[in-house]
This record gives structure tokens, C-alpha cells and sequence, in this order.
């Protein structure tokens, strides 16, 4: 049995936090000891088992001198869990606190494996970017979602022990008694990098049809999309209902996944389509679709920002179900290399060096 402390600022809602708390959760039913630290106050999203320990070290930003000083307090608190706990290893996610865990494990002969969760094209502050480089090569271990970001992280940092692996599947529940209706399904946070501005410029490209596109998610572009569909004349064709909870239903009622997304980390939403069976079209954005989606097989990869393709795809996909339904069934068979089961070993194999 292992003793793993686990390094995030909250477990508010979000990619990065959804995937520690499954992880958390795997590996403490499995009578590992897991210690959960959460660097700032937050409340939490996520559901953590009662035997996950967790450490709340209260970091709140209140003003510059205020902030510096809650950050050291911090800093001081993790070094001291790390001192008391002597984990066989400590695993941290996102850029900035890998820094900080890596800085307060020096000396303690702790190993420590760090992962970023977004995009490896995007650009960080300089501090963060500099420091990084600095620290990350005397990381046991970096975990990468996906092929690139291993390239880009081996490039900057010069560790070479970096590992790719994928975010786990959450469960998706199956109505079997919901019927499939005429839904084109988004599913993101309405900020650019999601580029559903893009499907509905597709989507109007798309002659008498009676389908409707579903975007699912809250954001700050949410006045200026509805604007752009009552502006494309698309009013009585798009349903935005902001974040909602019942995703599955929505999954499991559409007939096809759209996913215009620009930049990406890891692209969760993605996943959780093709495990719901729904054959899906993709930006062919840097980090992701092309990791999940084998183009013309299980999906179909478009380059960004091509609309004129997205539309036509969407439209061979409206037009035809036994395309629709062959790329489904290809599609749902993802299930099986995203399981948490064989993440969460993944992840313990790497950081433990051993072999199952």
C-alpha cells in the first residue's frame, strides 16, 4: 500500500479538479492512504470519499502584502505535510502550484510528479514560464495529457521522464429509453477557445434543415452568441440553456457531437460524447482530438477554423444515418483506454515505478 499526497488549488468545477478527485477516490478505495491538500478556500464540486485525508491550508487573496504573505504561509504549511507525512510520492496538477510543491519538497527526499492541465502551446506569464523551466527538471516525473504536450514539455523543461496519460472517462449513464432527436450537441464553457461561434457560422451554411443545436455551458460569451444566432437568423434553432446538470440526458437525446474548439488541454467533453455513442466532428486543434479521433473511422477531424468543411461534414452527418450510426459504433468503443480503473493504475505504475 501506498501513502500519495495529492496537490490542487480547489476542487471546484473543472478538468483538473474532476480528474484529482477521481483519482483520489480510485486509489483510497483501493486502502491506499491518500492525503488531499487544497491550497486555497474554496468550496468543493467534486465528491471525495471519507477516507481521502484532506488538508486545507486556507490561501485567500486579500491584497498585494496580504497575498504574499498567505502565499509563503502556504508554502511553509505544504513543506510541512511533506516533512510529517513522508508520502512514497506526491502528485500536483497546473502550472503555477507544481512550482510551489516542487520548491517546498526540495531536501525532504520526496519524489514529486507534476502535470499542467491545459494547452502546452499556451502562453504563461513569464514568471511562472521561467520558474518553470527551472523546477520542472528536478521533477521525478511529468505527466502529459496528450502526445504534443509531452514533445512541448520535454522541449522546455528538459525532463525527459514524461509520460502520456489520458484523462479518465467519467460515467456516463445510458438512457436507453430517451430517443435520439434532430440535436447538433456542444458542450463547453462559452469562452473563445471553445469556438462555438464557428459551428453557428457552419450551422447556417446548412440549407433547410430541422435540426437545432444545443449549446450546453455558461461563459462571458454568452449574450454575444445568442446575439450572433438572432443575427444569423438561427433564433428558433439554437437552445442555450447555460451549465446544466443532466449532461448525460442531453447526450444521450442528441444525434450528433460538435466540438469547434480552438485550444485545448484535454478535450473531456469530447470523450464523454464518443462513450455516449455519438459520432462526432472536431477541430483538429493542438492537443487532443487527433489523440482521440481516428478521422473517417470514429469521427471526423476538420482543420480550425475551417467552416466551410465543419458545415459540410455536419451535413453529411444530418444527411446520412448509416454513416451516423457506423461512426457510433466505432466511437463508443473509446470506453475501454479511458476507464478510471486503468488511469488511475497508469498514473500509480509511473509514480511508483512499478510494473502490474
Amino acid at each position: 500500500m501506498y501513502k500519495v499526497v495529492l496537490v490542487i488549488p480547489t476542487m471546484r468545477q473543472g478538468g483538473a479538479e474532476r480528474v484529482m478527485s477521481e483519482l483520489a477516490n480510485a486509489w483510497s478505495t483501493q486502502q491506499h492512504e491518500i492525503h488531499l491538500v487544497l491550497l486555497a478556500k474554496s468550496e468543493n464540486f467534486y465528491y471525495i470519499n471519507d477516507n481521502v485525508i484532506i488538508h486545507n491550508l486556507g490561501f485567500s487573496h486579500s491584497g498585494l502584502f496580504i497575498k504574499v504573505f498567505n502565499e509563503l504561509k502556504v508554502f511553509f504549511k505544504l513543506r510541512k505535510i511533506l516533512k510529517e507525512q513522508k508520502p512514497d510520492f506526491v502528485l500536483s496538477f497546473m502550472s503555477k502550484y507544481n512550482i510551489l510543491t516542487i520548491l517546498a519538497a526540495s531536501y525532504l527526499n520526496v519524489k514529486v510528479f507534476v502535470s499542467d492541465r491545459s494547452n502546452p502551446k499556451k502562453k504563461l506569464p513569464f514568471l511562472i514560464s521561467f520558474l518553470r523551466k527551472i523546477t520542472y527538471r528536478f521533477a521525478d516525473g511529468i505527466i502529459a495529457q496528450t502526445s504534443l504536450a509531452k514533445l512541448v514539455l520535454e522541449k522546455n523543461t528538459g525532463n525527459r521522464n514524461v509520460m502520456v496519460i489520458p484523462n479518465p472517462l467519467k460515467a456516463i449513464s445510458i438512457y436507453e429509453n430517451i430517443e435520439k432527436e434532430k440535436i447538433i450537441l456542444n458542450v463547453g464553457r462559452l469562452v473563445n477557445e471553445k469556438g462555438q461561434k464557428y459551428l453557428l457560422e457552419a450551422f447556417k451554411k446548412i440549407k433547410d434543415t430541422e435540426w437545432k443545436i444545443a449549446i450546453l455551458g455558461d461563459g462571458p460569451l454568452y449574450d454575444q452568441l445568442k446575439k450572433q444566432a438572432e443575427r444569423l437568423g438561427l433564433n428558433d434553432q439554437v437552445i442555450m440553456p447555460g451549465a446544466v446538470n443532466e449532461i448525460d440526458n442531453w447526450l444521450a437525446k442528441a444525434s450528433v457531437f460538435a466540438f469547434p474548439s480552438i485550444s485545448e488541454g484535454f478535450p473531456n467533453a469530447l470523450v464523454e460524447a464518443m462513450a455516449a455513442g455519438l459520432p462526432c466532428v472536431s477541430f483538429d486543434c493542438d492537443a487532443g482530438p487527433r489523440d482521440i479521433i481516428i478521422d473517417g473511422k470514429n469521427g471526423y477531424l476538420v482543420p480550425v477554423r475551417d467552416v466551410e468543411l465543419l458545415a459540410n461534414r455536419l451535413e453529411t452527418l444530418i444527411n446520412n444515418a448509416e454513416i451516423r450510426t457506423q461512426l457510433s459504433k466505432e466511437a463508443a468503443n473509446i470506453v475501454n483506454g479511458f476507464a478510471v480503473e486503468k488511469i488511475s493504475d497508469d498514473y500509480l505504475t509511473f509514480c511508483t515505478g512499478t510494473i502490474k
